[in-house]
């Protein structure tokens, strides 16, 4: 994981020295597998028939499971929240090189701009193993040790609930993918100085392997290495003069 941050970094960094009259613009985003956080970095576009090449778009964000279902044992009075058959966290860290191409200029500062976006990535997903509260039932009172989750071993009865979101985390694995990004991004605020947008799409996301995240020694189809999705980010930023 710290790796990726390094290279996030690099690449920040690397864009700054090249482009002086960079916008940025950072906002939480909602795609059909999860959560993420992203960060723009692009031109202002006030021509319409200008189509912009080298934006940098990179988001970090969750990858879930459609089959995951969140249980609790009620058997135990201290039980948490975990996920059944749930094995692996999955986190991806996608960089995009990014086309926009004004749809519609803004003739004022009241109006809204919209512009085409388009590109292709390099997604590079982390999934590192779930530990779980198990229950010792050999001790007097209600105790728990995290133990790494195995379905095939666990029984869902002395399970009490979920360990630490970072339990385990040193223990991942990463796995590089290619990404095609499409979407519309409405976009307003002053000309040269800030810039608010709102942007909608598609994104298909394929990786070199299936991603463990569900236990499937009995089902193959729960895990996946391609991932088509529905996404929808805000952002909020300024100019870097």
């Amino acid at each position: 994981m710290r790796r990726c941050f390094v290279f996030l970094l690099l690449c920040i960094s690397c864009s700054l020295s090249a482009q002086n009259d960079r916008m940025f613009a950072a906002g939480p985003g909602i795609n059909g597998f999860g959560l993420a956080a992203s960060l723009k970095l692009y031109k202002p576009v006030d021509n319409v028939s200008q189509l912009t090449k080298g934006d940098l778009l990179f988001e970090l964000g969750n990858i879930q499971s459609r089959r995951e279902v969140a249980l609790i044992n009620n058997a135990l009075q201290s039980s948490g929240v975990y996920k059944f058959n749930k094995i692996n966290y999955a986190w991806t860290l996608r960089s995009y090189y990014m086309f926009r191409k004004n749809l519609f200029p803004r003739p004022d500062r009241k109006s809204i701009a919209l512009n085409a976006v388009g590109g292709v990535g390099l997604p590079i997903a982390y999934t590192w193993p779930v530990y779980i509260l198990l229950y010792n039932n050999n001790t007097p009172g209600e105790t728990f040790s995290e133990v790494r989750y195995d379905p095939s071993v666990h029984p869902q009865n002395l399970i009490g609930g979920r360990a630490p979101f970072t339990r385990g985390l040193s223990q991942g694995k990463f796995t590089p993918g290619l990404g095609l990004n499409t979407g519309l991004e409405f976009s307003w605020g002053n000309f040269r100085n800030d810039v608010k947008s709102v942007t909608m799409g598609v994104r298909l996301e394929g990786y070199a392997r299936k991603l463990p995240i569900m236990y499937a020694a009995t089902d193959s189809s729960l895990n996946r290495s391609l991932y088509s999705m529905f996404y929808l980010t805000f952002a909020f930023g300024f100019s870097h003069p």
